[in-house]
């Protein structure tokens, strides 16, 4: 089994893969992470390594809607669509089209796809599309007069929403007909409390095992939406009465913005995890294994609730913990899904980290308490017997790549901080993406 971590932006794209004795692989590509990177970085891989293989992505995991896990997915969809046009009309003596080719490399057949999309699953009336139509005509009518932060919450949520009923029009029977969460009858994918079976499935000789999220956590979401929508249906039509008034004579106020986040701040904000959001909470994760080898993939998901899915699915010992052979950090390595303990009881061969100093992520911290776990006091570090073996981090970005002045700066302060954990630690080991590379291999 074989793990390929993309340059992916701010974002998650991961590709799992493991040959399935019959000469070919079988591939999982989890997330897509933004456009540009997903042309850049994934599409050419995909294409050579896949499709120029003769051989399929067997499962496209779509961990969650947020724009940097989606957006590339997207971008994949639409290349999808273009390819199949043109190779219909190619394949057809009688077309008289003149449909041109497609610039990008030729995308690998997807034969099924996990994503949670809450639109189509839950009756949710027109919310989701408001919601997303109000976000966008504030970002396009007063993008120039928000300062960063505001336009960022901005774009985030519109774009998040957006992508996700982008995508489940896509995958549909009339369009591209991808066979949508088969193994749950196209309803949603969870982790079965009672049953264990019931997460376990096989992509080829790849044992996946669904540990999130809970049933209890999807109902949570869909009351909120229900509520959101009965509280907020006048406020929003009244919304855009306003911004269409507002917008021709002046740009709304910060504060007007503001007060609009706020009151629509259930879109995001369930308060059950402080400072995770709705979707985040929502992450599909599982359980990769073969060969005796295993990769955990977590989202954008919290601590806790990985931990309760491992337990649920019996995967932790008698002491609650799990060593791996690959554990990819969620959440792109920031504080608010992490946390000492979960590092004492989860520890891994290879920690990765999916982001570019966006939102400061990798957060300093995190890296502090992942290293306390392995190489800390006594109370500090995990009780796994693998503690004092050797381990690496892996980043998907370098702090040499054109970053902002502010994502550079970051990776720059843990750039530091790992080479001092290296001349600290001998065992300890870190790679950064190369700036002439696009993914790193990591063969297990």
């Amino acid at each position: 089994m074989k793990l390929i971590i993309f340059r992916s932006s701010k974002g998650d794209s991961l590709l799992i893969s493991h040959a399935n004795g019959s000469g070919k692989n079988n591939h999982i590509l989890v997330d897509g992470g933004m456009k540009g990177s997903f042309k850049k970085a994934v599409a050419p891989y995909l294409n050579k390594e896949i499709k120029g293989k003769n051989e399929d992505i067997d499962l496209l995991c779509v961990s969650h809607i947020d724009d940097d896990h989606i957006v590339g997915v997207i971008a994949l969809m639409e290349l999808q669509a273009k390819w199949r046009v043109f190779n219909h009309h190619k394949s057809n003596p009688n077309s008289t089209a003149n449909v041109r080719k497609p610039k990008d490399a030729e995308p690998p057949l997807i034969k099924s796809i996990w994503h949670n999309s809450f639109a189509e699953t839950y009756d949710l009336g027109d919310a989701l599309p408001q919601v997303a139509n109000a976000l966008q005509s504030i970002e396009q009518m007063t993008a120039e007069h928000l300062n960063d932060v505001l336009l960022d919450k901005v774009n985030h949520k519109a774009t998040s929403i957006k992508k996700g009923i982008t995508l489940s029009q896509r995958i549909r029977p009339e369009q591209l007909n991808i066979d949508l969460n088969p193994e749950y009858n196209g309803n949603l994918v969870k982790c079965n409390q009672s049953t264990i079976s019931k997460n376990e499935h096989k992509i080829g000789d790849i044992n996946l095992s669904v540990i999130g999220p809970f049933q209890t956590d999807l109902t949570d979401l869909k009351e909120k939406w229900i509520k959101w929508e009965e509280e907020h249906r006048q406020e929003l039509q009244e919304f855009y009465v306003d911004l269409s008034i507002t917008a021709l004579n002046q740009p709304l106020s910060n504060a007007q913005i503001s007060k609009f986040l706020i009151n629509s701040g259930s879109i995001t904000e369930l308060g059950v995890r402080k400072d995770v959001s709705i979707p985040n909470l929502a992450s599909i994760m599982f359980l990769a294994e073969a060969n005796g080898k295993t990769i955990l993939m977590t989202g954008d998901g919290h601590s806790n609730d990985i931990i309760k899915g491992l337990k649920k699915n019996k995967k932790l010992n008698s002491d609650g913990c799990l060593h791996v052979s690959v554990l990819k950090i969620q959440h792109h390595g920031a504080a608010a899904n992490i946390d000492e303990d979960f590092c004492r009881k989860i520890t891994a061969d290879h920690y990765v980290f999916c982001g570019n100093g966006t939102h400061t992520n990798p957060e300093e911290k995190v890296l502090e308490v992942i290293m306390n776990s392995r190489r800390g006091s006594v109370s500090e570090k995990s009780k796994n017997s693998e503690v004092n073996d050797a381990f690496t981090f892996w980043f998907s970005a370098n702090p040499k790549d054109q970053l902002t002045d502010h994502q550079k700066e970051h990776m720059e302060k843990v750039e530091k901080k790992v080479k001092g954990y290296k001349a600290e630690y001998p065992s300890f080991n870190f790679k950064f993406m190369p700036t002439n590379k696009n993914f790193h291999k990591i063969e297990l």
